[in-house]
Parts: structure tokens; sequence; C-alpha cells
């Protein structure tokens, strides 16, 4: 047999596996994508977040086992109206399978409604790990504005980090300390996690209300993570005499939602958020896109 004909059916031959295996894998992606899109179908609260704590529940009325995860929320891709959830805050999904899950894992799940109280609880239908579902933004939604610096949110972004916050106010940080969880009825400390968030409070004086209707008192307590963890990424940190703009939420997150504020027993907001914390330089542009809603 002759070398260039040896040659030529290797080549054939290699030639057919690439298509075979392109082909496998332009199946696999397909069956993917189908499957997404049926889960979509089939699932009525869909949304992509962070595993923060594993055999556990966000609150008191999810009966707790090795199946109950919490997941803090990074974005909602669909969910009904009358269901309260937005970004950043903590889910309790009862996953169909809990070894596939560490802290710190990234997923898009489906899920159905479980149960509803102080918080949201969710059955799993399937999840896809990574954030793979994030929502389609308008066009142009995402470019940046000219001038506009790279990671800065985009007015579209802002905007949506604006409509999920109970409150956005102008003020500067007069205080800052670090916040002990208190201890559970067993004397474990509550939300034991690997990710342990590190938990600081900062007073806030408020100098203005931007959104949100009036904030009781003149001063607030914001409590954020201090630790610089994957789960925590983009959450900002404080400083004293810090000032800027603050988006702000109600505590759904560290399991104690009130503190003391002097004398007086105050709700605890939260930051969680890349873009809760804006710089003052951002004022006007706030202001703008809080108009134009």
């Amino acid at each position: 047999m002759k070398i260039s004909s040896v040659l030529m059916r290797s080549s054939l031959w290699g030639a057919g596996v690439l298509l075979a295996l392109c082909g496998s894998t332009n199946a696999a992606t397909s069956q993917a994508t189908d499957n997404q899109a049926t889960l979509m179908g089939k699932a009525s609260i869909v949304f992509s977040g962070t595993v923060s704590q594993l055999a556990a529940t966000s609150f008191a009325d999810v009966p707790k086992s090795a199946q109950t995860i919490v997941v803090r929320v990074d974005a909602i891709l669909k969910k009904p109206a009358a269901v309260s959830l937005k970004r950043g805050d903590s889910v309790t999904v009862d996953a169909k399978d809990a070894s596939a899950f560490q802290e710190g894992t990234r997923a898009t799940f489906y899920t159905d409604g479980w149960i509803f109280g102080s918080g949201v609880a969710v059955k799993e239908l399937g999840h896809v790990l990574g954030n793979t579902n994030e929502p389609v933004p308008p066009p142009g939604a995402g470019k940046n504005r000219p001038g506009q610096a790279p990671g800065q949110l985009s007015d579209q972004e802002l905007k949506e980090r604006m409509n999920e916050s109970d409150f956005v106010v102008v003020g500067r940080v007069t205080d800052v300390h670090k916040w002990n969880a208190p201890k559970a009825k067993s004397g474990a400390p509550l939300h034991v996690t690997e990710h342990d968030p590190d938990w600081h409070e900062a007073v806030v004086e408020i100098q203005s209300v931007l959104k949100g209707g009036q904030v009781k008192g003149n001063k607030v307590v914001v409590r954020y993570p201090n630790q610089n963890d994957v789960a925590w990424a983009h959450s900002p940190r404080f400083t004293k005499n810090q000032r800027g703009i603050f988006c702000l939420n109600r505590d759904k997150t560290t399991g104690a939602p009130l503190t003391k504020l002097g004398s007086k027993e105050v709700s605890v907001y939260t930051c969680l958020g890349h873009g809760d914390a804006l710089p003052l330089s951002e004022e006007a542009r706030v202001r703008a896109l809080l108009k134009n809603q």
C-alpha cells in the first residue's frame, strides 16, 4: 500500500472523528439548551444565586433538613408578581440532591414555591451550575456611557438596583464596629458558615432620602460583610466619615433584623450588592434616574 494512501485514510479517519465529536458536542449543547427551556417553562420561580449555607434554612417557618440549602439571590429571572423576592435576599431551596452544592457554589435555580412567610422557600426542579441565565438587558443597557469607568454600573443596571431597594439615601458613616451575632438557644452562633461574612455595622447619618419615604430618626444601622470572600465579593464595605449614596434593604440575611442604636431598638438594613454604595459624585445621575422612573 502506498504511503500516500495510508496518509489519506488516516486524514479521513481523523476528520470523521472530529466531525463526530463536533456533532456530539453540538447535540449535547442543544440538549442542555432544550432542558433549560423546558425547566424555564415548568418553573414558577427562577433565579441565579450563590449558596451561602448547607443543611440550613433562611427563616424559622421552614423545616431544616440535609436537603435544605440557603441561597443568596444574585438575579431574578422569573417570578409571580405576588412573590416578594429581590437581589440580595436569602432563599431556602429544598434541593433535589444537596450533595451537588458547596458553600460558594453559584447556580441558576429552577423552582416552584413551597413556603412563604417572613421569607421565601422553594422546591428545586433543576439547576444549572454558574449564573448562566442572566436576564437579557434592553439594547445598549450593558454598554458603558461615554466616560464611564470599567466595572461601573450602566444606567439600566443602576435603575434596577434602586428599584429593588427599600430606601435610597444620601448620608455619612459616623461609626463602624464589629457585630457579634446573637447565639441560638443551643449556645451556638446563628448562621455558622464556612464563608463567614464577619458582619460589621455602619451607623449612617441620613442627609436626604431619595427613595422610600421618611426614615425613622436621622440615623440608620447598615450591616455588611467585612470578609473578602467569594460569597461576598460584590458587597461594599464601609469606613468612618465615608460619604455617599446608599441603596438599603431591610435585613433578611443575618437572622437578626433589629439592633440597638443608643437606647433604642431599631431596624437593621443591609447593603450587599454591587452598586449599593455610590460616591457623592453620582448624586446627579441617581436623582435623574429616579426622576425618570
